[in-house]
């Protein structure tokens, strides 16, 4: 009976109830067994004591007054200071563990002494304060060496037969041994060596395919960089997530970040409830409501769960969101704050998905910018807002889909000048982007046509890694006042420096980027040089990069001086110029054919280039490429580039955009649902793709394809092992 109730103590205490009935008569047979039973009579009484109240008064009014042995009386105040940790009560914990301390030293219990003054320092380590955080474990290490007494005597210690066969590899001996090590922490009152034991489970479980165990553990250990490393690794697959409610903090941290490494994995009415789960609890931690650790873990984490559920609760949600995190937008010069990133993000999520919350959410985005947030300020060029409030020349403003009207798309527009006037990050090119007439970005324009013409050439023995040749080459091809003869000197200045052996490799490789910026819709003698400069780069024939061994990914083994800027070939990123600068049927021919040989190189860099040089090509020349054995690569940029070719022929690729439809990357099949949508033709194919699509376990893709799930729809899903 001892065993099954510590048992269930550890793994399922709220069915301890239940067992009340075994438990007081267990209780009642040790009691006529006389002293040689008193610690398991102890020990049936203290896991009474975890749900009986009166149970818990009494044995604590008899370690007070000293009518219990000594060892009894530390055992007692151990435990109750293990339960006042779990329910965050932690200045009461405290003083019991020190009282069981002083009773330990005089019962001889050097080692269970010990182990209390490390879960006096991990109590202070999860809700502070943090002065000396070593003085426990200076006053534990000299405790053990004046005896071994412990309360569970055992021939070995769970701990050391657990680590001992985890390293020998005998998880079935590890997990047997590191369950006893859990069990004994926890009657013992062992704070730090439960939480050491939960994570080691937790460990052994994630490794051993059990991985929603190792949840659960991960969970009360308040493991989040470890719940999020197992959510990344099961991809498609959601992990069983623990409703938010009534936990210590850390569980609750540990809880809410996963439920964000999953938010696109949640189905549509959980996340509904999550969302206002986790709003509440941001809303108490930011009142100060919370018992959490001095950093304020929970609320942040809190707040960054519910930004990014943001786009996938109700109107009414999101707006309360907005108004919660009104205080975080003003601040001083040079500040930030914990929710900035996710806060910017939520913005534009919530103005796609809720079109009446649209300009609430896009006029908070742009006093973030205006605050100088960097995360607002990048996403004002990114695809997603752009689609919101930019029209294309001679179209009427979307208002229908975008819940904005013309005044308030004119209003945020103009807003974009007010940053640049303040000369904030980004907002030059932002500028360029919606006004590219202006005489600012004119002005802006000049400048980036003169920085590129007048670049300096290399210094031999200097490596200068990092320019601003995109942005500027950017800002040359939108600008309206510049002539073609301005644009065609920056390109072949660009490819002049891309060709330069002299220069470190990232700035080829951005040289090339740059020229992309430039050689779109230029007339056809200027693509054909162009491309003429670049095919000796494609076929790698041209000299190496400048420190290229040293500053790459593939460093010599015996350097000691290793700075990894990434790949050093330059055949992919000239393989995308020449897809873009390629006018003729053969010129792209060449391409399809170079990018096909591409397909087997062992650069991963190099092969995702070759993958987006297919997706330029034009139907009549990408038509022979056979997306079915595309489909069949490891990369999944790759079957991305088959999935976009699909689309285009989906009568013909049918049966492969089936099997890409159920990619278990997502990245996959999101980029087919895409294509989907922006397919030239429309038919029964795509129409079937789309309904696969449909019932993704990914929301990202689903609604993409037109529809919301709830979980009822789970069961069965594409991509989803049913329950």
């Amino acid at each position: 009976m001892l065993l099954l109730a510590e048992h269930t103590l550890v793994w399922a205490p709220e069915r301890l109830p239940a067992l009340d009935k075994l438990i007081r008569g267990a209780i009642e047979q040790q009691r006529t067994l006389g002293p040689e039973a008193q610690d398991t009579l102890m020990r049936l009484r203290l896991v009474r004591a975890e749900y009986d109240p009166a149970e818990r008064t009494e044995l604590q009014r008899l370690a007070r007054r000293h009518q219990l042995p000594g060892r009894l009386a530390a055992w007692v105040n151990a435990r109750e200071a293990r339960r006042c940790v779990w329910e965050s009560i932690a200045d009461t914990a405290l003083d019991h563990w020190r009282d069981a301390v002083e009773d330990a030293i005089h019962a001889g219990l050097a080692e269970d002494a010990a182990d209390w003054l490390y879960a006096i320092r991990a109590v202070n380590t999860l809700f502070g304060p943090w002065a000396d955080l070593d003085d426990e474990h200076r006053l534990a290490q000299a405790l053990r060496g004046t005896g071994t007494g412990r309360l569970l005597v055992r021939a070995r210690e769970p701990r050391d037969c657990a680590l001992s066969a985890k390293g020998n590899a005998k998880p079935i001996e590890a997990v047997l041994s590191g369950r006893r090590w859990l069990v004994d922490a926890t009657v013992a009152g062992d704070l730090g060596g439960e939480l050491e034991a939960l994570d080691f489970l937790g460990d052994l479980y994630a490794a051993n395919q059990e991985p929603r165990l190792a949840v659960r553990l991960y969970g009360r250990a308040g493991r989040k960089e470890k719940l999020q490393a197992l959510a990344a690794v099961m991809g498609d697959h959601p992990l069983p997530s623990t409703p938010i409610g009534d936990a210590p903090w850390w569980v609750l941290h540990a809880d809410a970040a996963l439920a964000q490494a999953q938010a696109d994995l949640i189905d549509d009415d959980v996340a509904r409830e999550l969302m206002g789960a986790v709003t509440s609890l941001a809303e108490r931690g930011r009142a100060g409501e919370l018992t959490e650790s001095p950093t304020r873990a929970l609320t942040h984490q809190a707040t960054k769960t519910a930004c990014s559920l943001a786009g996938r609760g109700t109107p009414e949600q999101a707006l309360k969101l907005l108004d919660l995190l009104a205080a975080d937008v003003p601040r001083e010069p040079h500040h930030f704050h914990h929710s900035d990133q996710g806060h910017a993000q939520a913005c534009v999520a919530i103005a796609k998905a809720h079109p009446s919350a649209a300009k609430q959410a896009l006029t908070r985005l742009f006093d973030l910018a205006e605050a100088g947030v960097q995360e607002a300020l990048q996403l004002l060029i990114g695809d997603e807002l752009i689609g919101l409030i930019r029209t294309l020349e001679g179209e009427a403003p979307q208002a229908s889909e975008s819940g904005l009207s013309d005044e308030a798309i004119a209003e945020l527009r103009n807003r974009i000048g007010d940053l640049d006037d303040r000369g904030l990050y980004l907002a030059d090119v932002a500028r360029a982007l919606f006004e590219p007439a202006h005489p600012k970005a004119v002005l802006r324009a000049e400048q980036a046509r003169d920085r590129i013409l007048q670049r300096p050439a290399p210094t031999p023995g200097i490596a200068q890694i990092g320019s601003a040749l995109v942005p500027d080459s950017y800002q040359v091809a939108r600008a309206h006042g510049l002539n073609d003869d301005d644009r065609k000197a920056c390109l072949e200045q660009l490819l002049a420096i891309a060709s330069d052996g002299r220069e470190v490799v990232l700035t080829r490789q951005q040289a090339l980027t740059a020229a992309g910026n430039l050689v779109v819709g230029r007339p056809q003698p200027d693509r054909r040089y162009a491309f003429k400069a670049v095919t000796s780069l494609v076929v790698g024939d041209e000299p190496a990069s400048y420190l290229g061994e040293v500053l790459t990914d593939s460093p010599h083994p015996l350097s000691a001086f290793r700075v990894n800027i990434g790949s050093a070939s330059l055949r992919g990123p000239a393989l995308k110029f020449a897809a873009a600068a390629s006018y003729s049927s053969d010129e792209y021919a060449w391409v399809r054919d170079q990018a096909t040989e591409l397909l087997g190189s062992r650069d991963e860099h190099d092969v995702h280039e070759a993958a987006a040089a297919l997706c330029r090509l034009p139907n009549d020349i990408a038509g022979i490429v056979d997306p079915g054995l595309l489909a069949t690569h490891d990369h999944f940029g790759v079957r991305q580039a088959s999935a976009v070719l699909c689309m285009r022929f989906p009568a013909r690729h049918y049966k492969t955009a089936l099997n890409l439809a159920r990619d278990p990357d997502f990245r996959v099949r999101r980029a087919l649902v895409e294509a989907a949508a922006n397919a030239a033709v429309e038919g029964p194919e795509i129409d079937a793709i789309r309904q696969i699509l449909r019932g993704d376990p990914r929301h990202s893709i689903r609604s993409r394809a037109g529809v919301r799930r709830t979980t009822s729809d789970r069961a069965g899903a594409p991509g989803q092992t049913p329950a």
